[in-house]
């Protein structure tokens, strides 16, 4: 008895992967002019999260091309995996397409509509959609592991794609992209999280050498207290422990101010 609902079950699945992909057919009201805005956006809440971690408030320091430089040096390797992505489904998704036609035409038999078996194999099935959706969340969780993310937040990442992906493509693309967003979101958290802390263990330092300060290094390489917090487009920003405090100069003005920080 047992035996026979579970082939029940699997043939019923195995229906399932076979049906034609339909996707949703509710309009996003989210448009691409508002898409720009998003992305600046999230690239500003990455830097905020990332001072914070440091105690230090980047708001008075703000530049809107610092949040594109930040959200194209995190693109960067999602663009590449994505590179990688594109090929494999490339490769991929034709031969299941191809497969899953073959059988489709074995079962039709010779005198098959030809309209209908055209149509047939011309079909997305959802078996397709699927097969391209874990693809690209083994993708994530290369990137992740990567990034050397905990593997909680790794298992909950990769959750809230598969959820995001499914309600995107099945059930409403407005709610799957608000989940997509979340996701974003909770990712530019996450990795800020973790790059300040790397930047604040490794403390790095170098020579720098502003020329409204002549020739005299604002920073030599080898300090031992002092090191390098955060670069942006006018300012450096060097943190010295000993001293509890944060240096900021700017490379456009030749100021230099400095608050404590704990």
């Amino acid at each position: 008895m047992n035996t026979r609902i579970l082939k029940d079950r699997m043939q019923k699945w195995l229906n399932h992967l076979d049906e034609t992909y339909q996707a949703p057919e509710d309009k996003p009201f989210i448009k691409i002019a508002e898409v720009v805005v998003i992305l600046p956006a999230l690239g500003f809440f990455y830097i905020w999260e990332y001072f914070n971690r440091c105690n230090m408030p980047y708001y008075l320091y703000f530049e809107i091309k610092d949040s594109l430089a930040v959200l194209y040096e995190n693109l960067m390797p999602i663009i590449y995996i994505s590179t990688v992505l594109s090929l494999m489904l490339t490769i991929m998704v034709p031969i299941i397409l191809k497969t899953r036609s073959k059988q489709l035409e074995s079962d039709e038999g010779v005198n098959g509509d030809q309209e209908n078996g055209t149509q047939k194999k011309q079909r997305i099935s959802k078996f397709t959609v699927y097969v391209t959706v874990i693809t690209v969340l083994l993708g994530l969780l290369v990137l992740l592991k990567a990034y050397h993310f905990d593997l909680r937040i790794i298992a909950i990442f990769l959750v809230l794609g598969g959820v995001a992906s499914y309600i995107y493509l099945f059930e409403s693309r407005n709610l799957g992209f608000g989940l997509a967003i979340l996701f974003a979101f909770l990712y530019a958290e996450v990795r800020a999280n973790l790059d300040a802390k790397y930047r604040m263990n490794h403390k790095p330092t170098m020579d720098i050498v502003l020329k409204s300060y002549s020739d005299i290094p604002i920073m030599r390489e080898g300090e031992k207290c002092r090191y390098i917090l955060y670069k942006t487009s006018n300012y450096y920003f060097i943190k010295d422990p000993c001293k509890r405090r944060i240096e900021v100069y700017s490379t456009s003005t030749g100021e230099m101010n400095s608050f404590s920080s704990e």
